[in-house]
Parts: C-alpha cells; structure tokens; sequence
C-alpha cells in the first residue's frame, strides 16, 4: 500500500489496522503481508459515487476498511433493487469473472483497500491459507444471505423491520452520535434513504414509516431523525423481529 502510515490501511504493521482482525487477511503469513503490501492501496470514495457499475469490468476488489456499499441490480424494466450491503471488513468485488454482476455504490463515504482483481487472484494461488480463509467468509455470506431471504419471504414488514434494525445496532462501525445527543443507549445509524431500505425490505416507504411510528411510539425505539435512531429497549426489538437473539447475532456477524 501506499501510505504505511495511516493505521487504518493494510499495510506496515496490519496488526494496526482496523478490520486486520475481521478480514481475511488475518490469516497471512508475514510473506502474504509483504505480498499484500505491493499489490493493495487506498483508495476513498464520496457517498453516491459507482464505484463498479453492473456489467462493467470487473477490475478492483478488496476489503471496505470504512463506510457501507449497497449492491444493486437491474431489472428487465429498468428499475434497481437492492440485493445486499456491504459493510467494514467486508470483500469488495467479484472474483474469476470478466464482469460485475452488481452495481457497487457508495452509500456512505467508503474507503477501500484495493487490488487489482488479476493480481489478487494470483496471490490467491500463492498463499492457500488466505484462499480457504476467503472461502468459509464467502460460505458464510451465502449462509446469511439464505437466512436473510427465509427472513423477507415468511415475516410480516414489522418482523423485517425490526431485525433490520437489530442487526445495524450490532454493526459497531454503523453505530453513531448526533451532535448535542447525550443518551447513553446505542444509537442505530441506517444509512439507506427510506425508499432503499424499503426495496431491500420488499416494502413500501409508508409501510416502513408506520412500522418504524409503531415501534416509536411502543418505546421500542426513539426517532432522532430519518437515519438515526435511539435504541430504548433491545428484547422488544428482538420480540418484534419474530428471531431469537442468537440468530439475529449470527446475521450480523457475516
């Protein structure tokens, strides 16, 4: 990387490093480190920006060091929708294809560790380790995307919204204050606009706005504003989401 300095990037002593702990890197030898240390580099993009459109070719991939992506796909009609979010520690990009099946936009100010998509799929085949840590972290997506679609197929919008809700109060990097807040609760940072958290919820901006009403006016939680919300009561989140805790807390730790 380019910068050995900045302790939020994988380079120097990743030890350091923000995500070192989450990423797949965790796993490297001090030889994949060095490696790694050539081929990546940061690289920030603004909140709105397409960082990789669907179809283009698919060129960059790396771990999201800070910030949210969605991914979206388009339909037939033209319409977008949202097929997943990515967050800190997460892989950025698609590996072994020509082209991205996805549209990868900055939802919030996103910085990335990059690498050439060709480069890193060669380091792949030098180190094993990082290939089979970069196999189970995909597994594991795979098994909470499943488990995401069993939630959006068979809740009610209230369960949706609720275990949307939890699960983003379990992110700590989504976790933010409002300037002059002084509560101590967590406060939950969504960072969609509401019609995008409606698409991925399969909804409707009016219904998610009578269910987020509904839990605001059950103390469930409080309504900073249209992106932030004051959790009051986590076992009444966790009732409404239809889930038990511990598979809430599986979701939101892939």
């Amino acid at each position: 990387m380019s910068n050995a300095a900045d302790p939020a990037c994988l380079c120097g002593k990743c030890t350091s490093c923000v995500i070192f702990n989450r990423s797949v890197c965790h796993v490297a030898s001090p030889e994949a480190m060095a490696q790694l240390n050539r081929i990546s580099h940061i690289r920030k993009f603004a909140r709105g920006t397409v960082i990789q459109g669907q179809g283009e070719a698919s060129d960059i991939v790396g771990n999201i060091i800070e910030g949210v992506v969605k991914l979206s796909s388009a339909s037939a009609n033209g319409d977008d929708h949202i097929v997943g979010l990515l967050f800190p520690s997460d892989f950025f990009g698609r590996l072994f294809a020509e082209e991205s099946r996805f549209a990868y936009e900055a939802v919030t100010d996103v910085t990335l560790c990059a690498m050439n998509k060709s480069g890193f799929e060669r380091f792949l085949i030098d180190h094993p380790e990082v290939e089979h840590e970069m196999l189970k972290a995909k597994l594991d997506e795979l098994d909470a995307v499943r488990e995401w679609a069993a939630i959006t197929n068979g809740h009610t919008t209230m369960q949706r919204v609720a275990t949307l809700l939890f699960v983003f109060s379990l992110r700590s990097r989504n976790q933010r204050r409002e300037p002059g807040d002084q509560s101590s609760n967590p406060v939950v940072h969504v960072p969609l606009s509401r019609r995008d958290i409606a698409d991925y919820l399969g909804t409707t901006p009016e219904t998610l706005s009578r269910n987020i009403q509904t839990l605001a006016r059950a103390k469930v939680i409080r309504i900073i504003n249209a992106k932030h919300f004051e959790l009051l009561n986590a076992s009444e989140l966790v009732r409404h989401s239809g889930e038990s805790r511990e598979d809430l807390e599986r979701i939101a730790a892939r």
